[in-house]
C-alpha cells in the first residue's frame, strides 16, 4: 500500500513515523510501495491544524454608548433537522 494509504488506515499518524514502524518492524504485514513517488500532503490533517488570530481582550472601535445602539443577531435559519 502506498504511505498516504497506510497513514488514512492508521488513523492519520505522521507519515514519517509510519515508514519508521514498518521499518522496525512494529507493523508485520505490510509492505510499503514507494515507486509511485506520492507526495505526502493530507488535506485532512492540513484543515485540523488551521488556527485563527486570537480574540482581542481589549475593545477594538467605538463603544456603544446607550442600550440599544448595537445589535447583534444571527441570521441562519431555519434548518431542517
Amino acid at each position: 500500500i502506498s504511505i498516504m494509504e497506510f497513514h488514512h488506515r492508521m488513523g492519520h499518524i505522521s507519515p514519517l513515523i509510519a515508514k519508521h514502524l514498518i521499518k522496525k518492524g512494529f507493523v508485520t504485514g505490510v509492505s510499503l510501495d514507494t515507486s509511485t513517488g506520492e507526495p505526502v500532503f493530507c488535506e485532512s490533517c492540513v484543515k485540523v491544524k488551521a488556527t485563527r488570530k486570537p480574540v482581542p481582550k481589549d475593545c477594538q472601535g467605538p463603544v456603544s454608548e446607550s442600550f440599544g445602539d448595537e445589535v447583534h443577531t444571527d441570521v441562519w435559519g431555519p434548518s431542517k433537522i
